[in-house]
């Protein structure tokens, strides 16, 4: 009889470790599968970058960066001075004022004079006066004339200052060094 205890006994041990086997690989299985999961939702949820450039951004112009010439071009006297202090409170580097070198007649608002480097800055001052007629007399340099006519009255809403804008992002820089 003891040995068919002994078999018996035997017997339900090796069930009892497969029972415990298995369990234990089902555990570890779920277990491994609940990581995968979490593991591609993650990865799922991350942002890919998208493309990217390598070129920096242009910073608008402001009045800061305008050397500025105020002349008048009529008979009233003191005008460009008043103008290129109110010039000068926008922010504009004033370089001269006085009356007009050229002597024009001018019957518009005003004239804004410049040469091929300062086209920029004349688009600038001209959103400062929208009345004034933009003039190229193919200078070298890039300062501006604002030259103040007969129908003068004062300078325009201040135009909001536009801001750099960029479609796409900038791409991480290597530096490649010894």
């Amino acid at each position: 009889m003891s040995e068919v205890v002994d078999e018996d006994d035997r017997t339900y041990r090796v069930r009892r470790q497969r029972r415990s086997t298995i369990v234990i690989a089902v555990v570890l299985l779920s277990l491994a599968g609940a990581f995968y999961y979490a593991s591609t939702y993650f990865r799922d949820t991350t942002p890919t970058p998208g493309p990217c450039t390598t070129e920096v951004p242009a910073a608008p112009l402001s009045p800061e960066d305008v050397s500025l010439n105020v002349y008048n071009a009529t008979s009233r006297k003191g005008l460009a001075a008043a103008v290129a202090k109110t010039a000068t409170d926008r922010g504009f580097k004033v370089k001269a004022i006085g009356n007009d070198p050229k002597k024009a007649t001018i019957k518009q608002v005003a004239q804004v004079r410049f040469g091929p480097e300062g086209a920029d800055s004349a688009e600038l001052v001209k959103s400062h006066v929208p009345q004034a007629v933009l003039v190229n007399d193919k200078r070298k340099g890039d300062t501006v004339d604002l030259v103040v006519g007969n129908g003068w009255k004062s300078f325009g809403k201040v135009p909001a200052l536009p801001t750099p804008t960029q479609t796409l992002r900038q791409c991480p820089t290597i530096t490649v060094g010894g």
